[in-house]
């Protein structure tokens, strides 16, 4: 089999892609059975005014379904020692749909998504938009309500491995 630029181009970019540090966030949504979520890093703050989050999900995993049915999401940034729970949010326990929750506690905010107890904070949403892409939508929502955990270390992701900030979290500034 012959290497088209294409097939590079995509292996360089996944190259790059793992040099970009991130920090790992479980996206939920849904209720009772029909509760979905995933392991992401492609999440950022979109803006204050008002308070809203970007994430961009695969249209084809399950949890895309569960968000666009419950009109919310919730971004569960992860503690640093939550990596348990990424690795079973990205499929890495052998666990599918609702399944994924059931080790962990979860409580419902304004919206009704999932939110995972112990995380570093949780940041329920409202969807405002979603814009398709060929692979992914690209979810914007407006916070409804934010949770705080206790000030600790998020978990990062970097070059395929799990880091955390360990004695270099700086105090929490809420004003």
């Amino acid at each position: 089999m012959t290497n088209t630029p294409l097939d590079r181009l995509d292996a360089d970019f996944r190259a790059a892609m793992r040099q970009l540090a991130a920090t790992v966030c479980i996206i939920t949504a849904g209720k009772g059975a029909e509760r979905r979520g995933l392991t992401a890093t492609a999440v950022c703050s979109m803006s204050v005014t008002p308070p809203s989050m970007l994430v961009c999900v695969n249209r084809y995993g399950e949890a895309h379904q569960a968000i666009t049915a419950a009109d919310s999401f919730c971004v569960n940034i992860l503690a640093a020692d939550q990596q348990e729970a990424a690795l079973r949010f990205a499929g890495q326990a052998g666990d599918s749909g609702a399944t994924k929750f059931a080790p962990y506690g979860w409580t419902e905010l304004a919206t009704g998504a999932p939110a995972l107890d112990g995380a570093l904070v949780n940041l329920d949403c409202a969807i405002a938009s979603a814009t398709e892409t060929e692979s992914h939508s690209v979810f914007i929502g407006t916070v409804r309500a934010i949770r705080f955990g206790s000030e600790t270390s998020p978990l990062l992701h970097y070059n395929r491995n799990f880091l955390s900030l360990v004695n270099q979290t700086a105090p929490m500034q809420r004003t």
